[in-house]
């Protein structure tokens, strides 16, 4: 029985549309993962992460025997099929979901079999296994900059060999969390040192207003330096609300 692999999870929900990156519009199911190996103190799930007591900068804290819910890999895969039978698209989120990555290539081999499609959101700290790479179809990776905070000392959240494996795959779309034109330097050494493809810019903001107000600044952004635009299609539609 101890040998049943599990993975943490937040929450499974959807049919939806995923608000972000280049899938964006898409229908798909959600699988949240529990914990995360960063503390961004502008993220709007730290119900993931984000525990009662700790001393992260990030003031809503919340219960981890609440938030973290323990299931078998089988009993997941068995709610996805429940939820996406009219879907087969997946997106795996957290949380840092690479955290239980080895968990994941269980799940993620079952659906492959069963013809879903398969992408993960990361943060581009941990570098994915072979194994990993081969079974997913894309991966939403998105670098942590100065701004995120000052919980995310640059050794936590530079990796250069996690990066370096991540933008070497072309299955990896880069996402830049913008809150002002003075995260653009770091965004372009960032692209420059790894030869980042595919990279979008994001209005850093938890509520619609903030997502409104900030956009066309960063489109502007996104004009000047040659980069995407990407929105937050589910903040716009449903503001803070869980599970959309």
């Amino acid at each position: 029985m101890d040998n049943i692999p599990q993975l943490k999870v937040n929450e499974i929900f959807g049919p939806t549309i995923q608000g972000e990156g280049p899938s964006v519009g898409k229908p798909v199911v959600f699988l949240r993962l529990s914990t995360c190996n960063l503390a961004c103190s502008w993220c709007d799930t730290p119900y993931t992460w984000n525990w009662i007591g700790s001393n992260f900068i990030h003031q809503d804290k919340f219960d981890p025997k609440i938030e973290i819910k323990m299931m078998n890999v089988g009993d997941v895969i068995q709610k996805l099929k429940e939820i996406g039978s009219g879907c087969k698209a997946l997106v795996i989120s957290g949380g840092e979901p690479l955290l239980q990555q080895q968990s994941l290539e269980i799940l993620m081999t079952v659906l492959k079999e069963d013809g879903w499609w398969i992408e993960v959101e990361t943060n581009g700290t941990i570098a994915p296994h072979e194994t990993f790479l081969d079974l997913i179809d894309q991966i939403n990776c998105s670098p942590k900059l100065t701004s995120s905070g000052p919980d995310n000392t640059f050794e936590k959240r530079f990796k250069p060999e996690a990066l370096s494996k991540l933008a070497g795959s072309r299955k990896t779309h880069f996402k830049f969390v913008i809150c002002s034109e003075q995260d653009m330097k770091e965004v372009q050494l960032l692209v420059d040192t790894f030869t980042m493809r595919s990279v979008y810019l994001m209005p850093e903001g938890r509520t619609k207003e903030e997502q409104l107000e900030r956009s066309a600044a960063v489109s502007e952004m996104c004009m000047k330096y040659n980069f995407k635009f990407s929105p937050r299609l589910h903040i716009i539609n449903w503001g803070t609300k869980r599970a959309v």
